[in-house]
């Protein structure tokens, strides 16, 4: 008999789980065995919709139920019948269900990432991000161990980075499994190496130009780039796991960076701190690197005599009595 439509089951992650082909109208849906589409949902009635044929399409007519039916987001008022758009997604208890009619224009066909190719195409750029992070990673140790550490602390010092990243990237591929059916571990890794280190790097670079050329600024930008580079990669990860919603991911990701950042921003301000980053210089590296000129005490004084504005309005005109009583009380 002739396909005039087909019903599918979908599940939680858009993909069909049971497929109904429909060759005569009205079709009848709920959980009696004398419906024409069985669903094993307790949240759906014996008879909780019909779908009938009409003039200008395929409508819906709700049956009395609990839980009604929704048609996308919409809830469907008892009583009406409303049409039914192309490829149109409808909630039936806890089931979802898409109705597609014959001689619907399908949606262009979607390229499929083949992840083994991607895995081989990244592999000796992993080997190198590999290497290099742990070149990075003990170089890091070095710099920071004070002298007489145990062996077992750094070597604990040393993995735990590693080990934690292991951990994150093998969490991701679980994911892919769940969601792409993909044990996708070395593609999470690559991710995660790759915007690390330009996110860890590019801190550290900007702080040693900062320094150099004794222009601040630079370091706070250091400090940008490392929260782009970090939602980036949170960005890239959740490609893996629904290659179709890439674009609502990456809105929602920049909007909690967003919100996240301007909330900071505030909190900074009102607590009279910089609005990005330290007040002042954290790195100092070798004098030879340093090509910014000295500045006199004098002319740092001269640039300093602005200041005196803004702090006479933050002092208060109490505080030197208040501490004279202190040191009165002391006495």
């Amino acid at each position: 008999m002739e396909t005039l439509a087909l019903i599918e089951t979908l599940d939680r992650d858009g993909q069909p789980r049971q497929v109904l082909r429909v060759s005569q109208w009205p079709v009848r849906i709920g959980r009696a065995i004398d419906c024409d589409l069985v669903l094993d949902d307790p949240h759906v009635a014996a008879h909780h919709a019909t779908l009938a044929l009409r003039e200008d399409g395929v409508h819906v007519e709700p049956a009395a139920s609990v839980n009604g039916v929704r048609l996308g987001r919409a809830a469907i008022a008892p009583g009406s019948t409303p049409l039914l758009p192309a490829s149109s997604v409808m909630t039936l208890g806890a089931t979802t269900l898409r109705v597609r009619l014959a001689g619907e224009v399908l949606a262009p066909e979607q390229r499929l990432l083949d992840l083994l190719q991607y895995e081989r195409r990244h592999a000796v750029t992993l080997m190198g991000l590999i290497l290099f992070a742990a070149v990075w990673q003990g170089f890091s140790l070095w710099l920071s161990t004070v002298p007489g550490a145990q062996g077992t602390a750094l070597t604990w010092n040393y993995l735990s980075a590693p080990l934690g990243l292991i951990i994150w990237c093998a969490l991701w591929a679980i994911g892919s499994m769940l969601f792409q059916r993909r044990f996708a571990f070395w593609a999470h890794l690559y991710i995660a190496l790759k915007w690390l280190l330009i996110a860890i790097v590019t801190e550290a670079a900007t702080a040693q130009v900062a320094f150099a050329l004794s222009m601040p600024w630079i370091e706070k930008l250091g400090r940008i780039v490392f929260v782009g580079a970090i939602a980036m990669m949170m960005w890239r990860h959740m490609g893996l796991l629904l290659p179709t919603r890439r674009r609502a991911v990456g809105i929602a990701i920049g909007s909690a960076v967003a919100v996240s950042s301007g909330l900071l921003l505030i909190d900074r301000s009102m607590q009279q701190q910089p609005l990005i980053g330290d007040l002042y210089l954290g790195t100092i590296s070798l004098p030879g690197v340093r090509l910014a000129k000295p500045v006199s005490s004098d002319a740092f004084v001269k640039s300093a005599a602005p200041l005196e504005k803004t702090l006479a309005k933050w002092a208060k005109p109490g505080d030197d009595d208040d501490d004279e009583e202190g040191g009165g009380d002391d006495d």
